[in-house]
């Protein structure tokens, strides 16, 4: 049995320094077991969907307008030698603009004018001749067909001195042609001719805004565009002037609606006098207003995200993950939206990170609610 026992223990002994053997060469210095990090939620900000009082007038944006846009233009091709005009710079109809080469118009108009004396000299020699033979004629000293000789070439001559006055008023009108002046009053803008270029005869060269008055152009869905008729008072107000209300009122109401969009384009006429309104700003415009409120779910504008063409809000979940919901929109008021569907009062929406936030993504939501 002492023997059995021995032999045991050895064997037990052998194994163990096999293992150990065997997990000395396994064991690599340095080497870890990789864990995959978890994913951490993103940071947001809140803010809860609330009813708030909206005015029952159409709240609109659109664009200002000039009243017109004059395009300036040379009648003539040339060189110019004169420009009287910046971008900004406001003119007054008949100011002279930028004016072309006119050297051979004013040789061209030198000839013209003498081409209308040689002719009144002919004709006053060719009218002498014609009254002396007149009273010849009278006591038969001249022939019948001697003075219907004269009669033709009085009225040949008359018709040239008639043809040189005219080709003395086109020279004369080329020549003021060549400096361009301004057809409207207003701003200069899109200028884009300088001293010395080579122009083209009919090549835009600069604008003139007229914007004494300006247009604020707005587009209004078909269910509201009954509540909008010429004359429809308007209050607009623009960025550049946040405390700054102007009147106008419709003036162009176009009858027929956008092909895609269903929408009709509205013009409200606001009177510019100081130039403060400028063609390209953006306006917000309301019209039809009856001075009552209506209540509407609204949530911060900053939380509105659009793709393809649909509009979506992420809403905070219970759980913490953010769920994309797809939502239809009102009308927009200062920082606030109207959201017509998608959402109900006191649901959560982020405001922050939307271009990193994917649907169902964990969020971590900071700095509590904004209302």
């Amino acid at each position: 049995m002492k023997f059995l026992h021995g032999v045991s223990l050895r064997r037990a002994l052998a194994v163990g320094v096999a293992a150990l053997f065997m997990g000395l060469l396994l064991y690599r210095p340095g080497e870890t077991e990789e864990v995959e990090p978890a994913f951490q939620p993103l940071a947001v900000s809140t803010a809860r969907a609330a009813m708030v009082e909206r005015s029952t007038g159409l709240r609109l944006t659109g664009t200002v307008e000039g009243l017109t846009s004059a395009i300036i233009s040379s009648r003539y091709s040339g060189q110019v030698e004169e420009v009287n005009v910046e971008n900004g710079q406001r003119v007054h109809a008949g100011q002279p603009l930028f004016r072309t080469d006119s050297r051979e118009l004013e040789n061209n108009l030198r000839i013209a004018e003498d081409g209308v004396r040689k002719a009144r000299v002919n004709f006053d020699n060719i009218d002498t001749n014609y009254q002396r033979n007149q009273k010849l004629f009278e006591i038969g000293a001249v022939s019948q067909q001697s003075m219907e000789s004269n009669v033709t070439q009085r009225e040949v001559s008359l018709a040239d001195v008639a043809d040189a006055e005219e080709n003395l008023e086109i020279a004369r009108k080329r020549l003021a042609d060549a400096t361009v002046t301004s057809p409207v009053e207003g701003v200069v803008a899109n200028k884009a001719v300088n001293l010395g270029q080579i122009v083209s005869a009919g090549t835009q060269l600069m604008t003139v805004e007229q914007i004494d008055a300006v247009y604020v152009t707005v587009q209004v869905q078909q269910q509201d565009i009954a509540k909008v008729q010429i004359g429809t008072r308007a209050t607009v107000k623009v960025d550049a002037f946040p405390d700054r209300e102007f009147s106008g009122v419709v003036a162009v109401i176009n009858p027929v609606a956008g092909r895609e969009s269903r929408l009709f384009d509205v013009k409200v006429r606001v009177e510019n006098q100081d130039f403060s309104l400028m063609p390209g700003m953006f306006a917000e415009a309301v019209l039809a207003e009856d001075g009552g409120n209506a209540p509407v779910l609204a949530v911060p504008r900053m939380a509105l995200s659009s793709h393809k063409g649909q509009n979506y809000v992420y809403v905070l979940q219970p759980d913490g993950h953010a769920k994309r919901v797809r939502v239809e929109v009102g009308e927009l008021m200062d920082e606030k939206l109207e959201i017509c569907s998608g959402l109900e009062a006191g649901d959560t929406v982020i405001l922050d990170n939307l271009d990193k936030l994917k649907d169902g993504d964990p969020v971590n939501a900071y700095g509590g609610e904004e209302n």
